[in-house]
């Protein structure tokens, strides 16, 4: 086999790859998933200076991503509120401003 087989052979398998991927995204995620969270795994318990307990790690650096997501996601849910509160007040400055009814103007000249 020389290196032009090859490279086509590879080009026929990447091409492969990318057809399964694309026909079934799901499961090629979670797959994706699966393989690094096992390799991560594997890779914290060979660690020397460890103690074997990967699983309870891996928890940990899950909470506290969780954790910072749940601050910004707060954070965001805040600005956001305001943001709408805001807008909520300028229509109704606006609504206020415009003279479209007779009786409008009337009830507002007998409550001002």
């Amino acid at each position: 086999m020389n290196t032009e087989d090859a490279n086509v052979r590879t080009h026929d398998i990447l091409r492969e790859a990318d057809d399964a991927i694309r026909a079934n995204p799901i499961p090629a995620v979670l797959a994706a998933l699966g393989v690094g969270f096992a390799l991560g795994l594997a890779i914290r318990m060979l660690e020397p200076d460890r103690k074997a307990e990967p699983l309870r790690d891996a928890l940990d650096d899950l909470r506290a991503l969780l954790a910072s997501g749940a601050k910004r996601g707060k954070r965001a849910y805040a600005d956001s509120a305001e943001a709408v509160r805001d807008a909520v007040e300028q229509a109704v400055e606006k609504a206020r401003d415009i003279d479209t009814d007779p009786v409008t103007n009337w009830w507002k000249r007998l409550w001002a």
